[in-house]
């Protein structure tokens, strides 16, 4: 099976996300050879044309705007919004270059994304950070106790600013108040939601509703070679400072360590795996020719869906329904009827200014969670198709409403279900990934009724909802347990070590593996999760035969 006599690397890691990135970065601080394969594709176009000033300065003075700000073709732009969320601005464009011809899916009610860009759907993060509690951590599979000392890792690496002291601090139990930084100044739109709930929080907390500032891989400190954040509220546009954190910083570290081979311009398209070692054939793109590349243990991580469709397609996966996890996802569009007619500081940052945790239930505790953004520097003329107006009287609306213009963004949980599956079929020699997102009417009535409990909470603090939308399953670009955790040695799941059962030195380092997708964010914790998978997979370099032998050389 394998190419070489010997595998040319120790360790080699298929996908450059968040997960990809930091498995790598764990893997190489211990001194193995280890590659790293992704398609990589970098920012280029609007990216490079956006000046380092405020937004202010920039909509009063540029004169050139449209074209980053609209991009080439803001048809698409406006397009891809109803699948990724109006973040996906033409800047970040680059993530999904590609997509549907390298990554072909076909779907009635699943539209995700799937990234070829250098630090996968890491390039368009919002940046929120939340360290899992130790029940939810359970119910994915992962050990008590396990992540830790990971997240510490991930923490010092990206750098976290927030209030470690608020009443979301015991929901981030998991990671040490040390290394957090302190919080950059909050807007005075989120200061004033957030001073309305404090004169009430005795009673808020009763009904299950926790506020406070989020936490955000944004650095109010230097590190590095990155600055504090400017508040320039073009964080959705432009990384000025690289304030926010991207996988591209640690990618660029990678490419540094003279134990590190990037393999970029690659797509994997199977597998192979025996007692020696594993390896992987890929196409490489810019000469349309299959290359095979080996090494004692390969890391998994090219995203849930990817690394789903690379199991089925290299073991024996014809027909076989894989389930898939994916976060319903909602947009409210409220005002805050406190900042009506009021000026707001022009200084900001246009990440999430507020995190919400609604408990879901009494015993067993589960949440949903919203995030609380001031909407200004995505432009009004996102939100026409959502305001009930004419599209003249609906700008007209939102340029006098604009300081008091608020977005929640809610989040809620989800488990397996049969209506939830992805499966893979051949189509003149690719593989094509089939999926569909199908909710039961009792899973909707639980959605609805929640979501119903929030906006009465939110609309208790003066923030009136003005509309929900509901974008097609896939928006929440949290996607998770294709591959997931089981005890027992089956087909197409994980054992608790990250290895692919059935498998000797294949290991699954992504969101693939869980078995319960929390409404808290994913990527800290799949980050911390990839480098306790890498560390266990150079633990067991040293228990195998091939332990005395280096890993082949290659240019």
């Amino acid at each position: 099976m394998m190419a070489q006599s010997r595998p040319q690397f120790d360790i080699l890691i298929i996908g450059s996300g968040p997960s990809g990135s930091h498995a790598a970065l764990e893997a190489a601080s211990t001194g193995h050879k280890v590659a790293l394969l992704d398609i990589g594709y970098s920012a280029s176009g609007p990216a490079e044309l956006i000046p380092n000033l405020p937004f202010s300065e920039i909509r009063a003075t540029d004169p050139n705007q449209n074209r980053y700000f609209l991009g080439d073709d803001p048809i698409t732009v406006l397009r891809n919004q109803d699948r990724g969320g109006t973040h996906l601005t033409p800047a970040r464009q680059y993530m999904i270059r590609d997509m549907e011809k390298l990554f072909p899916l076909e779907s009635t009610s699943f539209a995700p994304l799937q990234s070829t860009g250098a630090g996968g759907l890491g390039i368009s993060w919002g940046a929120n950070c939340v360290a899992l509690e130790d029940f939810e951590l359970k119910k994915i599979g992962i050990p008590d106790g396990a992540l830790r000392s990971y997240y510490a890792k991930v923490a010092r690496e990206i750098g976290i600013s927030g209030a470690a002291d608020d009443l979301l601090a015991p929901f981030i139990a998991n990671i040490d108040p040390g290394v957090i930084q302190p919080p950059l100044p909050m807007d005075t739109n989120a200061a004033t939601l957030l001073r309305s709930y404090q004169a009430k929080q005795n009673k808020h907390i009763r009904r299950g509703f926790y506020l406070g500032r989020s936490l955000l891989a944004m650095l109010s400190q230097a590190k590095d070679d990155r600055q504090v954040n400017p508040q320039f509220d073009m964080d959705f546009w432009t990384d000025a400072g690289r304030s926010v954190y991207r996988p591209q910083y640690s990618i660029e570290k990678l490419e540094k360590m003279p134990n590190v081979t990037r393999l970029s311009g690659r797509l994997a398209v199977r597998l192979q795996d025996d007692a020696e070692g594993a390896s992987v054939n890929c196409i490489r793109l810019d000469m349309n020719s299959g290359e095979t590349f080996s090494a004692r243990k390969i890391l998994l991580a090219a995203g849930a869906i990817n690394s789903g469709r690379l199991a089925l397609a290299s073991f024996g996966g014809d027909d076989r329904k894989l389930p898939i996890l994916c976060n319903p996802n909602h947009w409210v569009a409220c005002i805050n009827l406190a900042m009506l007619g009021k000026p707001a500081r022009d200084s900001r940052h246009s990440l999430a200014q507020l995190t919400l945790l609604m408990k879901t239930e009494l015993e067993g505790p589960d949440y949903l969670l919203a995030h609380i953004y001031s909407y200004r520097s995505l432009l009004w003329f996102r939100l026409l198709k959502n305001i009930p107006l004419p599209p003249k009287l609906a700008l007209r609306f939102l340029r006098l409403v604009g300081t008091a213009f608020t977005c929640v963004n809610i989040h809620f949980p989800d488990r397996p279900s049969a209506g939830r599956w992805i499966k893979v079929k051949n189509s003149g020699g690719r593989s094509v990934v089939q999926a569909e997102c199908e909710f039961s009417a009792a899973e909707k009535e639980w959605v609805i009724r929640n979501e119903r409990r929030l906006l009465l909470f939110l609309t208790s603090l003066g923030c009136l909802p003005l509309g929900t939308t509901r974008p097609l399953h896939g928006a929440s670009i949290h996607y998770a347990g294709t591959l997931p955790y089981s005890e027992e040695d089956e087909p197409f799941t994980t054992h608790i070590s990250g290895r692919l059962h059935g498998t000797h030195n294949i290991y699954i380092a992504d969101g693939s593996n869980w078995r319960f997708l929390p409404a808290k964010g994913l990527t800290l914790t799949l980050m911390a999760n990839a480098r306790r998978i890498a560390a266990h997979a150079v633990r067991e370099l040293s228990k195998s035969p091939a332990a005395e032998q280096p890993a082949q050389t290659i240019s």
